[in-house]
């Protein structure tokens, strides 16, 4: 069969997508399989989404494209609902383009995966197709009008499928009664090829879109709970989204910033779920909790609301997970101090979630899919509106050919062209990286993974190291704390037998080894492997005679403590020294004694009124440093034995206001600006603090 797959942008990232591509990856085995994406504003997905699927853009929103100056683009659609909640980013040239696509694509099975979509193949697909709408939305969150749109144009659909039950029986009743069958098939999330969690870090993990419905707010307010308990525990919570301000203000109100921290989007995720021994959704509303399966199939318990639809048709409480009332932030308290204080139940909860995760496997959601499809195709009969027949898998098939195929002119197909992408992935071995990549079609020639130097030519190094290994791959390995590349980034390249260099992209990344730390030697180094922004593998390298490794710092009234402790190094009975030095402009420095025990941990209080008196310009960077080691030299204040690259973004201190301390005068032209002290990590995760006026307050430089 020939399916076609309607998204409204395959591109970007999102709980929709994901679930798309990984049917999507399923069906391609066996089927023709296209993924269509009504608007196309990147050069490449951001997902991977395989190599035996096709991906056609019918808007291109490129910078620069024609598509992005067309007129049409500013005209209102009239084949979308305005009230449909992705109503502004359709206009009348995406209502052409559909209904070109519709009527004169080859596809047998067209599906969408929206409201606006589904309507649009409810109205505008051929008869002779089967005509699937695919409901990701809990149907409680469709808007009036466009319910009454569905219930208007969807009894001309094929069928319509749910990720829930209780969503089906919801739109069953909404719908005009008819023979149009509505059944429940669950998303599919794939068998993560990573080992599973181990149950042992002191680590909960949430993950998805920061907004409004997924009520992070009660996750963070909950947590402040848990840390007055147990404060060796830490929250990550990884997504991007309007929420990420008011989290950060709010992680900074509850003190909570050696606690809780905002990583950012991150894909994959299956790494990082496996980073914690918890997971944690807290969300109002759920369509389905792709989330929740993802962790479960990394071996985490997790901890829910019981949020209509969703979380409760996949964890059974107490089983495999725990379910606590929506909004109730002493019952989600409650919960996560149940499983950090309960190691066997952590660990039996987090052994079944994992085995009963397995019924979402591409491969048996896809089976559904098929017979699903089967029955609906002409001429092999047809379907009654209970579909309860529906629910048993079918037979695997075997795979049909590996060839993608491409649309490029209605009704035409042809097979797309290879496209090159080196891939390399990240595990540890011991206190070795093993940087893995597939020894496929393209990367059989392949003699040396190639470490290059960020910066300009002819400045940049080279560090090549050779792969080895037969089929399935190659790999090299380099150690992740010991001397190999100089203090820097450096990006990842497959060199050939000609010396040509590929840059590699970044696979799975399992470095979880890191969370311990790393050898405590002199001189110190560090060598952590990351995805940059745009996809690629990079190492980030420290290399120093001498560090300080930074761990927490508090707030008092006059001053912030810091607390941490040198590594490969005592104090011996001398006093630790902390030193401030202005970074650039008039040279100045504050020193202030420490408290040390005569072992490796130090604390210092930093007097804020008097490093804020020894300002000189409107806003001024101080970096840290610590001293009165053995040989005299000190060492950079930083944070650097953990897995995270971005620490700067990742690890955020509030501002502190220090106010002028000199009586006002009685005359004043005008008032004296407020003075704010801020601690933050550089780019390089030094420890350093800003000094500025209130309107020049930076988060750091």
């Amino acid at each position: 069969m020939r399916i076609s797959f309607l998204v409204h942008n395959v591109y970007g990232v999102g709980g929709t997508i994901r679930t798309v591509i990984n049917l999507a990856r399923e069906l391609s085995l066996r089927h023709q399989v296209e993924v269509v994406s009504i608007l196309r504003r990147l050069d490449r997905p951001m997902l991977d989404i395989g190599p035996r699927i096709s991906v056609v853009g019918l808007v291109d929103l490129r910078p620069g494209s024609a598509d992005s100056e067309d007129p049409r683009g500013r005209e209102l659609s009239t084949l979308v609902p305005v009230q449909e909640e992705f109503f502004r980013f359709y206009s009348r040239l995406t209502d052409e383009r559909i209904a070109d696509y519709l009527r004169q694509t080859s596809a047998d099975v067209v599906v969408g995966t929206r409201p606006a979509l589904n309507l649009c193949v409810a109205r505008l697909a051929r008869p002779d197709q089967v005509r699937i709408a695919q409901e990701h939305m809990t149907q409680d969150s469709v808007p009036p009008t466009v319910r009454e749109e569905m219930r208007r144009h969807y009894p001309a659909l094929s069928a319509a499928v749910t990720v829930t039950e209780a969503d089906a029986r919801t739109l069953a009743d909404r719908l005009p009664d008819g023979d149009l069958p509505i059944l429940s098939i669950p998303n599919s999330v794939p068998d993560p090829d990573i080992t599973p969690a181990d149950g042992a870090s002191r680590i909960v993990v949430a993950a998805g879109r920061l907004a409004t419905v997924k009520r992070y707010e009660l996750l963070v307010r909950a947590f402040a709970r848990v840390v007055a308990e147990r404060p060796d525990w830490s929250l990550r919570i990884y997504g991007g989204g309007g929420q990420a301000a008011p989290l950060a203000a709010l992680i900074a109100d509850l003190g909570l910033h050696n606690h809780v921290f905002l990583m950012g989007a991150y894909t994959p995720l299956e790494a990082e779920w496996t980073k914690g021994s918890i997971a944690a959704v807290t969300s109002a509303k759920e369509s389905f909790g792709m989330t929740i399966v993802e962790a479960m199939r990394c071996g985490l318990p997790v901890l829910s609301t019981a949020c209509p639809v969703g979380p409760a048709e996949i964890i059974t409480d107490g089983v495999d997970g725990l379910l606590v009332p929506v909004g109730d932030v002493a019952a989600i308290a409650a919960g996560l101090l149940r499983l950090i204080n309960d190691d066997r139940l952590r660990a039996g909860l987090g052994r079944a979630a994992r085995e009963n995760s397995r019924r979402y496997d591409p491969a048996t959601v896809a089976a559904r899919y098929e017979e699903l499809f089967a029955r609906l195709r002409p001429a092999e009969g047809t379907l009654t509106r209970t579909a309860a027949n529906l629910a048993a898998p079918v037979r695997r098939l075997r795979a049909e050919g590996e060839l993608a195929l491409l649309k490029t002119l209605p009704g035409r197909w042809r097979p797309a062209a290879a496209q090159e992408r080196y891939v390399g992935g990240c595990r540890m071995r011991g206190g070795r990286v093993v940087v893995e990549v597939p020894r496929d079609r393209l990367a059989r020639t392949m003699t040396h993974l190639v470490f290059r130097s960020r910066g300009a030519e002819p400045d940049r190094r080279l560090v090549r190291l050779p792969l080895t290994g037969a089929q399935p791959g190659w790999e090299a390995t380099f150690p992740a704390d010991a001397p190999l590349l100089d203090e820097g980034r450096w990006d990842l390249f497959l060199e050939d037998r000609r010396g040509r260099r590929h840059r590699l992209r970044a696979g799975r990344l399992d470095v979880r080894g890191l969370l311990g730390g790393c050898a405590e030697t002199a001189p110190f180094t560090r060598n952590v492997p990351y995805p940059t922004t745009d996809g690629f593998l990079a190492v980030a390298a420290w290399r120093r005679e001498r560090h300080a490794e930074l761990d927490q710092i508090r707030y008092g009234d006059d001053a912030v403590t810091v607390t941490g402790r040198l590594i490969a190094g005592t104090f011996g009975d001398r006093v630790p020294r902390l030193r401030l030095v202005r970074r650039g402009g008039p040279p100045g420095d504050l020193t202030v004694a420490g408290t040390s025990g005569g072992g490796a941990d130090f604390s210092f209080d930093v007097p804020l009124h008097r490093l804020a008196g020894l300002r000189l310009l409107r806003l001024e960077d101080w970096d840290a440093e610590v001293g009165a080691l053995d040989d005299g030299a000190p060492a950079p204040l930083a944070r650097l034995m953990d897995d995270v690259i971005e620490r700067k973004k990742t690890y955020v201190y509030p501002p502190v206001r220090v106010d002028d301390e000199a009586p006002p005068g009685l005359y004043e032209e005008s008032p004296a600006a407020e003075v704010w002290v801020r601690p933050y990590l550089t780019v390089q995760s030094g420890l350093a603090f800003a000094i500025a006026d209130r309107e020049d307050q930076p988060a750091g430089r």
